[in-house]
């Protein structure tokens, strides 16, 4: 029970440090005027020319998901590799499993020309 009235003191002044900090910034802060610029989209003073958005190539998050896949795989395989004596033959046979369809997987994005840079 002790352990719990730890925790809630604990929470209490975390609560507390949040409020005070907030409370200095409001009354420390300097005041400015709302101007039309300074309500903009960006508010750097800069004004804007043309559209806030632009029409972004996929080919980014492709490479992105492909970097991810392939570190996932390392992962897994590093894990199996320090665990592989314990695994017995259906670890052998589950990583390779695993291994042959993200193999595959790396083989469309290939053979689709998706990591060819545009």
């Amino acid at each position: 029970m002790l352990e719990f009235a730890y925790l809630a003191l604990s929470l209490i002044i975390a609560l507390l440090f949040v409020a005070i900090t907030i409370l200095i910034n409001y009354k420390l802060a300097p005041v400015t005027e709302k101007t039309e610029l300074k309500l903009s989209t960006y508010e750097c003073g800069e004004e804007l020319i043309g559209e806030a958005h632009i029409r972004m190539s996929v080919q980014y998050y492709i490479y992105g998901i492909a970097y991810l896949i392939t570190d996932i795989l390392a992962i897994f395989i590093i894990i199996w590799s320090l665990t592989s004596v314990n695994l017995g033959t259906l670890g052998i046979f589950s990583i390779i499993f695993f291994s042959l369809i993200a193999l595959l997987g790396l083989g469309y994005v290939i053979k689709k020309g998706l990591l060819k840079w545009v």
